[in-house]
């Protein structure tokens, strides 16, 4: 029994050397994440409010969105256009629009930091005009920032609205 026991042991410190556990530990402090939560809870808040300029100000120098914008089909939004562009569509949709017509709610966000890159997956509840009354519908949200110089700021925005929004 003792050579047994002998061999299961040394199969185990071999196995055992082989296998490293690697530290995946994702960089960054809480308060980088802090600031990236405030800054997506600011896009959702100007964004619901209208503020076109405060909405810009999130986003970096070269800021892109691609998805759907105003009325009509969620689908064939294969480009990316520059976040001045999205706006400005965005501001024409609107104009005249009751702001409880419009609305951006964050209801869940998946959050991944690694130093000076982050991303997060937002899932936000839209309440769009349709007609002389508004709907709600989900949308997913991937939203890539970068920190320069101590700030944060929005890279690109990525949305999609599944039919029958996201559960």
């Amino acid at each position: 029994m003792s050579g047994l026991r002998l061999a299961v042991l040394c199969i185990g410190i071999l196995v055992g050397s082989g296998c490293r556990i690697e530290d995946r530990t994702p960089t960054g402090t809480r308060r980088d994440e802090d600031a990236v939560h405030q800054i997506l809870n600011e896009y959702a808040q100007r964004l619901s409010q209208h503020d076109w300029a405060g909405v810009r100000s999130l986003f970096w120098e070269d800021g892109s969105y691609s998805g759907p914008i105003g009325p009509g089909p969620t689908s064939g939004y294969d480009q990316s256009i520059s976040i001045d562009t999205a706006l400005r569509v965005l501001e024409r949709w609107l104009r005249g629009v009751e702001r409880e017509n419009f609305d951006v709610r964050v209801l869940r966000t998946d959050f991944r930091q690694q130093g000076d890159l982050a991303a997060a997956w937002i899932v936000t509840r839209r309440r769009t005009p349709s007609g002389s009354t508004s709907r709600e519908r989900d949308w997913v949200e991937h939203v890539v920032l970068r920190q320069i110089g101590g700030d944060w700021r929005i890279l690109s925005v990525a949305v999609s609205s599944p039919p029958g929004g996201v559960h």
